[in-house]
């Protein structure tokens, strides 16, 4: 097995390990009230169908969040006086100050985390992700795959040296259709353990290291 083979095997493996426990926990948050009330402290105000689209719920399970949100007094809902049909969530600032402490205990776990590893192998482990997560950003759906002067391109857009492995290897796409360029794995089909590892990450990392893709755009792993 080629050493790129065993890594994703390691990384699917270290990722299923921890599922029963650590994705259970970053699902709740991803998908949960969190999720409901990080959306309405960014954007102070939005609709349910807005809230479906933005936290990947279904209507019926916003509408239970939102029940459940009102009766605590972290968000107000009104009729849209311009569209009757329409309602209006709003945060309330005692929602924007359940939102700041969930922050800072979050901050503060990740730190605990870094503060476990050392200084040395955190700075390693962020260099690391700074490069992992800016390769990742060039492996998106539809786009061919990229030759060095794109991936030194987009490593210096990320204020990072572009130093190439020396043992690189280029792996081949071989059950990509000619012509296409496209990384695999992308479909609704594949295996969502890269998914799932790139959102705890983008969570844990205080919204800003971890969110998937460098530039904000794409939060897929390329197989």
């Amino acid at each position: 097995m080629a050493f790129e083979d065993e890594a994703f095997e390691r990384m699917h493996k270290i990722m299923s390990d921890g599922r029963s426990s650590m994705m259970e926990k970053m699902n709740r948050v991803h998908r949960g009230e969190p999720a409901v009330m990080r959306e309405l402290n960014r954007h102070g105000e939005l609709t349910p169908g807005q809230l479906v689209e933005a936290t990947g719920n279904s209507p019926g399970r916003i509408s239970a969040i939102l029940s459940a949100l009102e009766k605590k007094g972290m968000i107000t809902r009104r009729t849209d006086p311009q569209n009757r049909r329409r309602v209006i969530v709003t945060i309330t600032p005692e929602g924007r100050h359940m939102v700041e402490l969930h922050k800072r205990e979050r901050d503060k776990r990740m730190r605990w985390v870094f503060g476990q590893m050392g200084e040395r192998n955190t700075e390693e482990f962020l260099d690391l992700l700074a490069r992992f997560v800016t390769y990742l950003s060039l492996c998106t759906p539809g786009t061919p795959v990229p030759d060095d002067a794109t991936i030194a391109k987009t490593f210096e857009k990320n204020g990072i040296p572009y130093e190439p492995a020396a043992d690189r290897v280029n792996v081949e796409l071989a059950d990509v259709p000619q012509g296409t360029g496209r990384c695999t794995s992308h479909d609704d089909t594949s295996d969502d353990t890269g998914g799932d590892a790139g959102d705890a990450a983008g969570d844990n990392a205080a919204d800003a290291s971890c969110s998937g893709r460098a530039d904000g755009q794409s939060e897929h792993v390329c197989e």
